[in-house]
Formats: C-alpha cells, structure tokens, sequence
C-alpha cells in the first residue's frame, strides 16, 4: 500500500491511483505487444517453410 501514497500531500488521492491504474495499462499493453511479436514471427516462420517447400 505504501507505493499508492503520493509523496506530496497537495496531491490528491485519486489522482495517484490513477497513476498506478495508468502504469498497469502499460505493462499490459507492453507485454500484449511482445505476445503479438511472437505470433506474428511464428506465422512468419511458417510461410516461409511453406514458400520454401
């Protein structure tokens, strides 16, 4: 919990759980993106086998 707590007091709460839901997005989008890179790559493997055959 103590990683939700903004340092500055003026800030208000909401705005640094915001924050928190903000970053998770992006760790999710990162990760998604990486999973789509090795699809993609593994689909392209697979054509070139086919091409190649």
């Amino acid at each position: 919990m103590s990683m939700l707590r903004t340092p500055n007091p003026h800030i208000p709460f909401w705005l640094g759980v915001s924050m928190f839901r903000i970053m998770i997005l992006l760790i999710l989008v990162c990760i998604n993106s990486i999973f789509i890179g090795l699809i993609l790559e593994e689909i392209m493997m697979r054509v070139m086998i086919i091409k190649n055959t």
